[in-house]
């Protein structure tokens, strides 16, 4: 047992320390073996995320002064919290390998594309891309994603990254920029063209040229209790400048805070009540935040956070029961009609669905289409309507401080040969 939960004179929050710490000493590992270094190069999963952020996402890549692990309470339940989510998409991943080993498709996992754009090592790592030369050469894309609740739309920070991965299996598909390792990191072809990786891993014959290949992607939302598919996604030339024209701008401005050019402070952050800036790990000192200190008002916070989290719980059980009650209804030869239930009467009925407008997502389509963020922007301005004003009481974590310290010099992060 560490020191750290040595210390704990509560034995059950020891073990949840050392359930913490262990995910957390894992993630890193696995990461590592899988993904490499990820502060030396751009990955898909950097783009979506600069495009809401800039600042968290280069402070991701900047280097970190260590720090102790979180010791209160409350912010140990947060990093097991976080870590249970994150681990909970990789087992979600895994379920989905075995699914498709067990119908024997020719299934490439983890697939990673290695490219330089213009100076900016980009990498993309691909959940699952499945193969296929008959009856015509076939290649279809498939990236997980683990969610709460089932999204009615793809999030844009989503479509983004699988938009990113299809426009660059496009791209580079025969050029030597195809990588494959196995699940403990260790390498089985390198540094090989898509065609030639097909070739050497199931022994399929798929033409040079990209154009003669149906390519679509897939993005797959699984939830505790259901899953949901999102696509086709199709290569898309702007789409794809827009995300190598975004990791570029992460790059630079990443070498820039390091040789001291630039502060990160300095970047654009998420604008408004963005909901990923309470996961932030970067969010104590984030500017965006600037404001006096008012310890006494931190008992009251709590208050409400706790009744908040109470009402969640609620909500979530009151969902579970009318889906119990929908579940037994649709068994009974009653078809639309009522049921009478001592001193209550009920009946299940379809409704239309709401009709909603994503906004995110219409802005990637405007952009893609217009080609500039700006007139994009000018599209949506023109279009919007100003409703009245009210207040809203917005309350975030303050996540423990990491502060970035730019000692490590710009030729450790020399772009690869």
């Amino acid at each position: 047992m560490s020191q750290t939960a040595s210390l704990s004179p509560d034995p059950a929050t020891a073990l949840l320390s050392v359930l913490a710490q262990g995910l957390q000493r894992h993630a890193k590992s696995a990461t590592a073996a899988t993904l490499g270094d990820r502060s030396r190069y751009i990955g898909l999963s950097d783009i979506g995320r600069g495009l809401d952020c800039l600042r968290a996402t280069v402070a991701g890549k900047l280097p970190a002064a260590n720090s102790p692990f979180p010791q209160s309470n409350l912010a140990q339940a947060a990093t097991l919290s976080r870590q249970l989510t994150l681990q909970r998409g990789h087992c979600f991943e895994s379920l989905v390998g075995q699914a498709l080993a067990a119908h024997r498709l020719n299934t490439l996992h983890q697939l990673e594309i290695d490219v330089v754009h213009q100076g900016t090592p980009i990498k993309a790592h691909l959940d699952f891309v499945l193969v296929s030369d008959a009856p015509v050469p076939t290649v279809r894309i498939l990236e997980c994603k683990s969610t709460k609740r089932l999204p009615e739309t793809l999030y844009a920070y989503y479509e983004s990254q699988v938009y990113g991965q299809v426009g660059l299996l496009k791209a580079a598909w025969n050029t030597p920029a195809f990588h494959l390792r196995d699940p403990t990191g260790t390498v089985l072809h390198a540094g090989l063209t898509f065609p030639e990786l097909c070739q050497a891993q199931f022994g399929i014959t798929l033409p040079t040229n990209s154009n003669q290949v149906d390519l679509k992607a897939w993005v797959l939302c699984l939830s505790m209790t259901d899953a949901k598919v999102f696509g086709p996604y199709r290569p898309h030339q702007a789409m794809l400048s827009l995300c190598l024209k975004t990791a570029g701008t992460i790059w630079q401005q990443l070498q820039d805070c390091l040789t001291g050019k630039s502060v990160i402070d300095s970047l654009p952050t998420a604008t408004g009540c963005h909901p990923l800036c309470a996961f932030c790990d970067w969010n104590a000192d984030c500017p965006k935040f600037d404001g006096p200190d008012q310890p006494g008002w931190e008992v009251d916070l709590q208050e409400l956070v706790s009744l908040k989290a109470s009402r969640s719980t609620l909500e979530e059980a009151i969902q579970e029961k009318e889906a119990a009650i929908k579940a037994a209804y649709a068994r009974t030869p009653t078809k639309g009609g009522w049921i009478h239930a001592g001193t209550y009467r009920f009946k299940v009925a379809q409704q239309a669905g709401r009709r909603t407008l994503d906004k995110d997502k219409l802005r990637l389509e405007l952009i893609g289409l217009t080609g500039s963020h700006d007139d994009a922007d000018q599209l949506l301005a023109r279009c919007e309507s100003q409703g009245q004003p009210f207040d809203r009481l917005t309350i975030s974590p303050i996540n423990q401080k990491r502060t970035a310290t730019p000692q490590r010099v710009a030729a450790s992060f020399q772009t690869p040969k």
